[in-house]
């Protein structure tokens, strides 16, 4: 019988949006509103900009939101993105004249979700969607909605997302979206007059947004600070909202470091003296630190938006350098390079027979594929080896191969030219891979891969709730098995799919996370064992301290697992 701790919630705060500025002409207030975002809800507030007192606070049931003002009244409109925890997907509003949050529901679609508001002339609100790229509108005076249908001009592929960005109101009263597939994207205009739909070959000039706000304010919400007419204050906002772990692993140390989704927070455990502390938000991208790994006496990072990879030193002060992107020698975390070759997203990590650190990664938005990053600690020397056709979603080693695990997804916005989730060899000697195969049929992805120092055998999951055991000598799965749960998804890691991390303990066993249940597989039985139900559930990567010693993120908090509970006498 084994025992969690709940460590706590390492980050809070550490994904915010905004801010946005309104006039309140009932109490006669300029308002700065800021939201506060996280798999587990959000929370919108305003404060006084010529005071910073905390003036309004709601919880919101879903992930995100954004804001766009009606200067006439003071009214704000809040369109929500849904959560993986909170639909969301709704479209809110505040008015000053009652200080309440109201819903107006969502338009009569399936399968949409907000991606972004405008205030059109005649005083409705025009919203797109994705995946599908429809604008919508709603009518603040009837109360009805109106779907305008697909902005985006032919063809229209099948299954390719699409994303109907509205930007604004053109001189003529049209309605000017972005529509998204493949980057850039094409510009239309929609005119509410005659319902037709109008494909331009560059951004007209748009009329003016207002938000009834007179001043020059500037904010930053991460540090709660702003300055208006001249004069800095702070915001009396306190963050409440814990962000999701997605990172998580043992530092040169011994110190347990991990990151959040979307934050772009870097956090450490000390087994030894048991503190939990969020050291604080690098100084370089706006998505998030998909993973860490040591390496000699350095951690290592990649981060989304843009495949960034960067080091930190534990030994050091904690000194970002925000306003140069960490790119100086004294940065900590210190911003190495991106890999290029139109990577985005550097999932995981592992260090090769070859002393490198090889990445797993996904390709840029509209872009098939991903690739196998490559680094060089001793020359910071970045390489991409390319796989046009799937991304690479999961990676291990042992002595003598680099392991990947393949997804069927490229770039959100791409078509897909494949079916099935792939193993792979990759030999650093020869760089190149010489082997690869489909583990489990029905899999699109393969989502951990963990080597067992006493089989030797390479193990690893699937998005289908999937286990699979290779053996490299035979080049081929030699068992499976199925987990009673899949894994937890987490936005944009990817949030189609659930993970279902894997990693190899010091006795030689194999040790997972799925949804609801933390399972080892005991290798010298073939056997899964369903360990101690977790006290939360949405269990997400697991790694090993001390031997016997597990750490789990568990939604926005640090789970620490013993195999056997610490008997007590009296």
């Amino acid at each position: 019988m084994g025992i969690y701790y709940d460590l706590g919630r390492p980050v809070v705060g550490g994904w915010m949006g905004g801010p946005w500025l309104s006039h309140d002409p009932v109490r006669g207030l300029d308002l700065i509103w800021g939201g506060e975002f996280g798999q587990e809800g959000a929370v919108l507030f305003a404060v006084d900009a010529d005071s910073g007192a905390l003036v309004e606070q709601h919880p919101i049931g879903a992930r995100e939101f954004s804001l766009v003002v009606d200067p006439a009244d003071g009214r704000v409109w809040i369109q929500t993105y849904h959560g993986l925890n909170q639909p969301g997907n709704l479209l809110l509003s505040w008015h000053p004249e009652t200080r309440r949050v109201i819903s107006h529901g969502f338009p009569p679609l399936s399968g949409e979700r907000f991606v972004g508001a405008i205030l059109g002339e005649e005083g409705r609100v025009y919203i797109g969607t994705h995946p599908h790229g429809h604008l919508v509108s709603f009518d603040p005076v009837t109360e009805s909605w109106q779907d305008h249908g697909c902005q985006a001009p032919e063809p229209i592929v099948p299954g390719q997302q699409i994303w109907c960005r509205p930007q604004g109101v053109s001189q003529e009263g049209a309605i000017v979206c972005t529509i998204v597939r493949t980057r850039p994207g094409q510009h239309i205009a929609f005119h509410p007059a005659t319902g037709q739909r109008q494909v331009l070959e560059e951004l007209p000039s748009l009329v003016p947004t207002s938000t009834g706000v007179h001043r020059e304010i500037q904010a930053n919400l991460y540090r709660r600070a702003y300055t208006v007419d001249g004069v800095t204050r702070t915001f009396q906002y306190e963050p409440s909202v814990a962000t999701d772990i997605v990172g998580l692993n043992k530092g040169p140390d011994g110190c347990i470091y991990g990151s959040t989704i979307i934050s772009m927070h870097l956090f450490r455990f000390d087994p030894n003296s048991r503190r939990l502390e969020d050291l604080g938000r690098v100084g370089f991208g706006n998505g998030e630190i998909y993973d860490v790994i040591a390496h000699g006496n350095r951690l290592y990072m990649g981060s989304y938006t843009g495949a960034y990879w960067a080091v930190y030193d534990p030994t050091r002060p904690w000194n970002p350098r925000p306003e140069v992107q960490g790119q100086a020698p004294d940065a900590n975390p210190r911003l190495i390079g991106q890999l290029g070759q139109q990577m985005n997203r550097p999932f995981e990590y592992a260090v090769g027979p070859d002393d490198r650190i090889y990445i797993a990664c996904r390709a840029d938005y509209g872009v098939t594929g991903g690739g196998l990053g490559r680094y060089d600690p001793a020359t910071d020397a970045l390489h991409v080896f390319r796989d046009e056709a799937q991304s690479v979603q999961s990676v291990a080693a042992d002595d003598r191969f680099v392991y990947g695990g393949t997804s069927i997804s490229g770039g959100r916005g791409c078509i897909d030219p494949t079916t099935q989730g792939k193993l792979f060899l990759f030999d650093p000697a020869a760089e190149r891979r010489v082997f690869e195969c489909i583990p489990i049929s029905e899999a699109i992805a393969v989502t951990s891969l963990a080597v067992s120092p006493a089989t030797g055998l390479v193990y690893g999951s699937t998005d289908t709730g999937h286990l699979f055991a290779f053996d490299r000598e035979e080049r081929q799965v030699v068992r499976h098995w199925q987990l009673r749960s899949r894994g937890t998804p987490l936005m944009g890691v990817p949030e189609t799919y659930g993970i279902i991390h894997l990693t190899a303990g010091s006795d030689g066993d194999i040790y997972g996370v799925t949804q609801r249940d933390l399972f080892k597989l005991d290798v010298s039985t073939d056997r899964i064992v369903y360990l101690d139900p977790p006290p939360i559930p949405d269990l997400y990567q697991i790694v090993e301290g001390r031997p016997g010693v597990f750490y789990v993120g568990a939604r926005g908090h640090l789970l620490e697992y013993h195999l056997k509970d610490t008997p007590h006498y009296r």
